[in-house]
């Protein structure tokens, strides 16, 4: 199976595209996570993604933006990303989200939501503790 991540990329115009981060489509229907991540570290979460073996096996869809990429009223974003059912909002430890361990406390909470959504099985994910410092925003219609 092809792997699912891809960057999410904007046209600018003449052959010119904006990254604003990655998505990852799933091969089977399920809900849309959209998690805003620092710019410094979309990257590194995205490569960590890449080394799961079965990524493309997850249900729905995964979107990680960098942060002010999401605007509210952009079209063009709206259109690429579909209808969001949770937003998982992270708080980090460290200046701006910089460092391996910032990038793999969000991948660790990345995990654990779609693990709650159903979105994947979850063995080896530990549950969110109840004190987390993350919130989610569930879907508004």
């Amino acid at each position: 199976m092809q792997k699912a991540l891809r960057p999410l990329l904007r046209p600018d115009g003449a052959d010119s595209y904006s990254k604003l981060g990655y998505m990852i489509d799933g091969a089977h229907s399920g809900p849309t996570l959209l998690i805003p991540v620092p710019r410094s570290q979309v990257s590194q979460v995205a490569d960590a993604f890449r080394q799961i073996p079965r990524l493309g096996d997850i249900r729905g869809r995964v979107i990680m933006l960098n942060i002010g990429a999401d605007k509210t009223q952009d079209d063009w974003l709206r259109n690429q990303i579909g209808p969001v059912d949770e937003t998982l909002h992270l708080a980090t430890d460290e200046p701006d989200g910089l460092g391996p361990r910032a990038a793999r406390q969000t991948m660790t909470a990345i995990l654990r939501k779609a693990t709650e959504l159903g979105m994947i099985s979850g063995r080896g994910v530990t549950p969110m503790p109840q004190t987390s410092q993350s919130c989610t925003t569930p879907r508004s219609d």
